[in-house]
């Protein structure tokens, strides 16, 4: 069972200060994640290179995350639905941490695939607790700015994280970069244990409503499908920038 987005209760009654100290926990937890995903695609061509992989091959490391992700998102917060939100995103965060750090000192794909796959679930599960978790940390009045706070780690992790982690691993080795973003999960663990407040779980759902969710709700549909076709033909433009980027300059130069 999961929640499904709890009234504001005892926001209004907590510090302003803490309040948004825990924003900044959620977003800074969101970016690693996020950063995390997109990471391998700076650094496409160096991993493969390493892992003695093509550079399709080595796209698995973007593809394996994205779906799983798709799939995780509600199964997890489904799964998770009576457990405090703190607790989950700290242990989602978490894994972050631990699968970037599995990824560094990886000997071959399969255990680098093996990491991806726990990026996804991790990936998943969080934009679909960190989203509505900004009503619950501030009151009314800032939830709108809390959330949009939130969601810039979104897109703070495309402008900043993604291009910092490449010239992280460009000159120091891409294993480097994804030390240091595991570093950061492990950051963003701890300013989710002592940042955020306790968040119970509250107005959950069954497994077994999804799919009534789903066939019950022409806009959830469409929504979803567009969602799909729009973050698909993003990762099938994004993933093999750089690989495509070097082909063109040879052919041109």
């Amino acid at each position: 069972m999961t929640t499904l987005g709890a009234p504001v209760s005892a926001a209004g009654e907590r510090s302003p200060v803490k309040g948004w100290l825990a924003v900044l926990a959620v977003t800074l937890g969101i970016f690693a994640p996020m950063t995390s995903e997109l990471l391998p695609v700076g650094l496409l061509t160096p991993v493969g290179s390493a892992l003695d992989v093509s550079e399709g091959t080595a796209g698995l490391m973007v593809t394996v995350p994205g779906l799983v992700a798709a799939v995780a998102a509600p199964l997890v917060t489904v799964a998770t639905g009576h457990i405090d939100r703190r607790i989950v995103l700290a242990v989602l965060v978490g894994l972050v941490g631990a699968a970037d750090l599995a990824s560094a000192f990886a000997t071959g794909s399969a255990v680098v695939l093996a990491a991806r796959f726990l990026i996804g679930i991790s990936v998943g599960g969080f934009w679909s607790m960190a989203g509505g978790i900004a009503l619950r940390l501030v009151p009314e009045k800032h939830v709108a700015r809390a959330t949009a706070d939130v969601f810039g780690g979104v897109e703070t992790a495309s402008v900043l994280g993604v291009p910092t982690g490449t010239l992280i691993g460009d000159p120091s080795g891409w294993r480097t970069a994804f030390a240091a973003v595991g570093v950061l999960g492990l950051i963003s663990l701890a300013c989710m244990v002592f940042l955020m407040p306790k968040v119970p779980a509250e107005r959950t759902i069954a497994f077994a409503d999804l799919p009534k969710v789903f066939k019950g709700n022409a806009g959830v549909r469409a929504g979803i499908t567009l969602t799909f076709l729009v973050v698909t033909g993003h990762f099938l433009a994004y993933t093999f920038v750089r690989p495509t980027s070097r082909t063109t300059a040879s052919a041109t130069a």
